[in-house]
């Protein structure tokens, strides 16, 4: 597989959208094995010619989860684009690794847009748009991304609820003791529950899927489309009960998968040895003995076959 890096504006919101792409490459294409972000391995041939026209391709977008980048996925996107697809994966600005900010960190709902945004740019591009099936189409997420993507299909999220909870359990990880402040010096604080439902987005895969507690019943009754969510029952930062199982169990339809092992950084893409030497805390795994290799041999035909059901 190829690939490559673009980088688009949201000029109505003054947001930067930093994309990486992932595509099927001309079959003469050796694979090599280099570091994205220095730490994590890849197979994919950067800048190799795109397999041959006048196929036109699926297309999935991924949401990276806080502090993470285009490459934390990247193994779901070579899996992806190895089988015929076209995947892109956007930096979410003030939310992503080198710049990830206490306000970009507490403005979730800034994410589900520079989605549609890169999806707009992506179907306006000269270059990537004749080879897209616009009506093939979805989305996977981790993490924040994992609730990304659950927006994209028309979940409306209440970050009250969200503040209720951290107030109840402030031990959690990722609760912030200041976040009430923040939020309320956000100058888009009311843009929080709007919906951001986009019905280009016919399936969407959440990994690990964040801030379940912001979310009741009535919060999730506006989406319509296949819902694919996959959790670990050993996850150390979004316990599965109240995130990944409360998703499942309020979205009419979602399928939850639980995987019995491996914690929440087992979903980033494997690293390589200096990535961990010099970054411990996301290419360690929570439970040693668990390679994160056998993770994502579990969860990549997941990916595959839910994408393959519902956009083929």
């Amino acid at each position: 597989m190829g690939t490559t890096k673009a980088r688009f504006e949201d000029t109505t919101r003054h947001r930067p959208l930093v994309t990486r792409l992932w595509y099927p490459a001309d079959p003469h294409t050796e694979a090599k094995t280099v570091a994205l972000d220095w730490i994590f391995v890849s197979r994919a041939v950067a800048e190799a010619p795109m397999v041959a026209a006048p196929v036109k391709l699926p297309l999935v977008l991924l949401s990276h989860g806080t502090g993470g980048s285009t490459s934390t996925l990247a193994w779901i996107a070579e899996h992806l684009a190895a089988h015929g697809y076209l995947v892109a994966a956007v930096e979410h600005f003030g939310n992503t690794y080198g710049n990830d900010t206490p306000e970009g960190g507490i403005a979730q709902w800034r994410r589900p847009l520079d989605l549609s945004r890169v999806l707009d740019a992506l179907l306006a591009d000269a270059r990537f748009a004749p080879r897209i099936d616009a009506g093939r189409v979805g989305a996977a997420g981790m993490s924040s991304g994992g609730y990304t993507v659950i927006a994209l299909a028309g979940a409306i999220y209440h970050p009250e609820r969200m503040g209720s909870h951290c107030r109840d359990e402030p031990a959690l990880k990722g609760c912030r003791p200041d976040a009430r402040a923040i939020f309320e010096a956000l100058p888009d604080g009311d843009a929080a529950s709007l919906s951001y439902k986009d019905p280009r987005f016919r399936a969407v895969f959440a990994i690990a899927p964040a801030l379940g507690p912001a979310f009741a019943a009535e919060d999730l009754a506006d989406i319509k489309i296949p819902v694919a969510i996959v959790a670990s029952a050993k996850d150390e930062w979004v316990p599965l009960a109240e995130n990944a199982e409360r998703y499942a169990k309020l979205i009419a339809g979602a399928k939850l998968t639980v995987l019995p092992d491996g914690g929440h950084f087992s979903f980033l893409s494997t690293c390589n040895e200096e990535g961990r030497n010099r970054a411990k805390a996301i290419c360690i795994d929570s439970d040693p003995t668990v390679h994160r290799a056998a993770i994502h041999a579990q969860v990549e035909p997941l990916v595959l076959d839910f994408f393959d059901t519902h956009l083929r």
